[in-house]
């Protein structure tokens, strides 16, 4: 639906194309890197071959997952295996002849033997998951200038005239994700729980939106596919998990947005160069001048991280996290606290 307002709506809507024109000097950067984290626990002595079993899934959660967090984890495990020497093995799963029953592994026949000589069979331990995926999809409205109707009145230079602004409603589409992970490695020498990874739980958020001015209804057919979050999510899990154990690659991409200040304005630029030293100096300038600009903090955080400053990457993603409540600045803060003791020099 479509309404026609007069010269204070045009008012409005030439003031949201200031507004929405005003961003253009804001600048956006992507930045990527990597580093190799040291495990924390390791591996029980002996265990050369894990089994990896298929992933027991929730009610709201596609069966294909079973499966896709096998690959996930065989992945991550084999990565660490080739290109930081671990000596461990993923065995096939056929080879461990039964379905895994944690309750009781016998009665399961993935055990042989009696009390403490309890064996598990084909493997040396046994990697077991639960994965749960729950979507929420929220279907919104959107205001956008739709057109202008200029009508012109009076004589010869009289300046007379009326200009209506019409407005439409477009749609606009929100997803909710999240996803709880919970790992288990079983060690077969004793049947015993070597670690358990609790459940956590990792979201993202994804939405359409249109541009106020003379914008147009987007689908969500054309947001980033589901699959494509959710799996970024349950690796997310997966990498903490096989850290515990074993030295483990962590993928860093993210995307820095600058506030209205010059000099964070600067930064980001630099960033986008991966100049991410001269970055720093220029987000702590934009942080002399307004200390809440969360923009300038989380850049200064995500230079820093880049550059292995990780203590100074904390304070920063901390700064950030208080100026604005934001998964990214969170998901950054957390990942520091989590790995920041163990990354490999």
């Amino acid at each position: 639906m479509s309404r026609h307002i007069g010269t204070i709506g045009l008012s409005i809507a030439l003031g949201s194309l200031t507004v929405f024109s005003g961003c253009a000097s804001k600048e956006t950067a992507t930045v990527s890197f990597s580093y190799v984290v040291e495990k924390e626990k390791g591996l029980p002595p002996g265990m050369k071959t894990i089994a990896i079993m298929p992933a027991k899934v929730g009610e709201t959660t596609d069966p294909k997952w079973q499966e896709l967090s096998t690959t996930v984890l065989a992945s991550l495990i084999n990565e660490s295996r080739s290109k930081f020497g671990t000596e461990v093995t993923v065995t096939e799963r056929r080879d461990a002849k039964a379905v895994f029953d944690e309750g009781d592994m016998k009665a399961a026949g993935m055990a042989t033997g009696k009390g403490g000589d309890t064996k598990l069979i084909g493997a040396e331990g046994l990697l077991l998951s639960n994965i749960n995926v729950k979507v929420e999809k929220h279907i919104g409205k959107q205001r956008t200038l739709s057109g202008l109707d200029i009508a012109g009145f009076g004589g010869h230079r009289s300046g007379g005239g009326r200009v209506n602004a019409e407005t439409e409603e477009v749609e606009t589409v929100t997803r909710n994700m999240t996803v709880q992970t919970e790992f288990k490695l079983i060690d077969s020498a004793n049947g015993r729980v070597w670690e358990h990874f609790s459940p956590k739980t990792y979201s993202a958020t994804d939405r359409t939106k249109a541009s106020p001015i003379f914008g147009s209804s987007k689908t969500e057919a054309e947001l980033t596919p589901q699959d494509q979050i959710i799996g970024s999510l349950v690796e997310r899990g997966a990498r903490e998990f096989v850290s515990q154990l074993m030295p483990c690659r962590i993928d860093v991409e993210t995307e820095v947005e600058s506030s209205g200040n010059k000099n964070c304005v600067e930064g980001v630029k630099l960033l986008r160069a991966e100049a991410y030293r001269e970055a720093i100096s220029a987000f702590q300038a934009a942080i002399a001048e307004d200390s809440n600009d969360h923009r300038a903090a989380y850049g200064a955080g995500v230079a820093c991280e880049a550059t292995g400053q990780f203590e100074a990457g904390l304070k920063y993603y901390n700064k950030a996290c208080a100026g604005e409540n934001n998964r990214t600045y969170a998901d950054a803060r957390d990942r520091m606290k989590t790995y920041g003791s163990r990354i490999r020099k």
